[in-house]
């Protein structure tokens, strides 16, 4: 809880009297807090005015000084508060955050101004007893003025802009000008500001009516020129490509593990000098000869079969009947045979193993052929004569 305390040193002053200094006291949860990098205002109400609907009439703020964890309240800065008591709360904004905390949490402290001699605390309204005294002291101290020597230039002070606080569209515009600690001839601005009354919403506006618009040209298609490989558009080589670029070899290890890739191929190296070696062995040179002497055997192999082939494509059919140079013997032999006669049926020599030579062959066939001719002949010529 934070609580906010005036010494009775100067608790009550005088009208008037703008050298006088109020001490506060303020804490959190009974702990003096750190007011470094803080901006502290003293907010001061008049406590004679309060009634039920308005508890505390907001008049006056002020800047506060730190000096030895106490907070000061110079009278200099309230000099325009007439006599009466008053209220007061000190805000302690944040410089970093802008966040505020008021002491005290509960109630206020208060202090009081007291009527002077002069009694003057409205300039509208001075009795004129009351400015004859002035006029005469005026005169008097007019007397004893001195034109003393020139005093050094002041300094321009500097105002930067700090807090915006939003009030309700009622309250009553304030600004307050708070020195900084760092720099007493530097002000901080701070502005509270009642936000506006809502206005009434505005009558709808009329529809925008638009006329359609002409239609555009037609782009131009862009080409491919065959030499260049370049796209073209209209007449213009663009320069650029429009076929892909060989890509990147593969990274492997994307695909296979680094450490079994490096395991691979320090096997690799590891058994090429073996592989090297075996290649320029003896026994390796035997074996190409060996394979070298198969391949040639297997040529000839493949040659005979083929032979053998196209001489079996040469054969007779056993359904087609031999042919004879003789027109006569032709004719005969086309005379359908009786079922007396004999089967044609061809040699076996006509098939032969792998074994046997190409020569053998060719005479066996020959002479199966002979063979074939002189059966014919005799098994159509007494189907002939049957026929007569």
């Amino acid at each position: 809880m934070r609580t906010l305390t005036i010494d009775d040193n100067w608790k009550d002053w005088k009208f008037g009297d703008t050298d006088a200094v109020m001490t506060f006291t303020a804490q959190n949860d009974g702990q003096t807090p750190d007011f470094t990098d803080k901006t502290l205002t003293f907010k001061i109400a008049d406590s004679a005015a309060s009634t039920p609907d308005n508890p505390k009439d907001y008049v006056a703020s002020a800047a506060g000084y730190v000096e030895n964890n106490k907070v000061l309240l110079k009278t200099e800065d309230v000099k325009t508060l007439t006599p009466g008591t008053y209220s007061v709360e000190l805000w302690v904004m944040d410089n970093s955050t802008e966040k505020n905390a008021i002491y005290p949490s509960k109630g206020f402290a208060f202090f009081s101004i007291e009527e002077n001699t002069m009694k003057v605390s409205d300039i509208t309204n001075v009795p004129s007893k009351t400015l004859e005294a002035i006029y005469a002291d005026l005169k008097q101290q007019l007397g004893a003025i001195k034109k003393g020597s020139q005093g050094e230039l002041g300094k321009t002070p500097k105002i930067v802009m700090g807090s915006v606080t939003k009030l309700s569209p009622d309250a009553q515009p304030s600004a307050t000008l708070v020195p900084l600690q760092s720099d007493p001839n530097t002000y901080t601005l701070n502005l509270q500001l009642p936000q506006g009354v809502q206005g009434e919403q505005g009558l709808q506006g009329i529809p925008g009516v638009g006329s359609k618009g002409l239609d555009g040209n037609n782009g131009l298609t862009p080409t491919i020129d065959p030499k260049t490989k370049h796209w073209m558009i209209g007449g213009t080589d663009t320069g650029v490509i429009a076929e892909g670029q060989a890509g990147k070899d593969a990274d492997p290890s994307k695909y296979v593990p680094l450490v079994s890739f490096n395991d691979l191929r320090q096997k690799v190296q590891d058994n090429a000098a073996s592989l090297d070696a075996l290649q320029k062995s003896t026994v390796n040179k035997d074996l190409k000869a060996q394979i070298a002497e198969l391949l040639t055997q297997v040529s000839d192999l493949t040659k005979q079969v083929k032979a053998l082939q196209e001489a079996k494509s040469n054969t007779p059919k056993s359904d087609e009947p031999a042919k004879s140079d003789d027109d006569t013997q032709t004719a005969k032999s086309d005379t359908p045979s009786s079922s007396a006669d004999p089967a044609f049926t061809p040699t076996s020599s006509s098939t032969t193993s792998p074994d046997s030579t190409p020569a053998s062959s060719s005479s066996s066939d020959t002479s199966d052929n002979k063979s074939a001719s002189s059966s014919a002949e005799t098994s159509a010529a007494p189907a002939s004569n049957a026929d007569n």
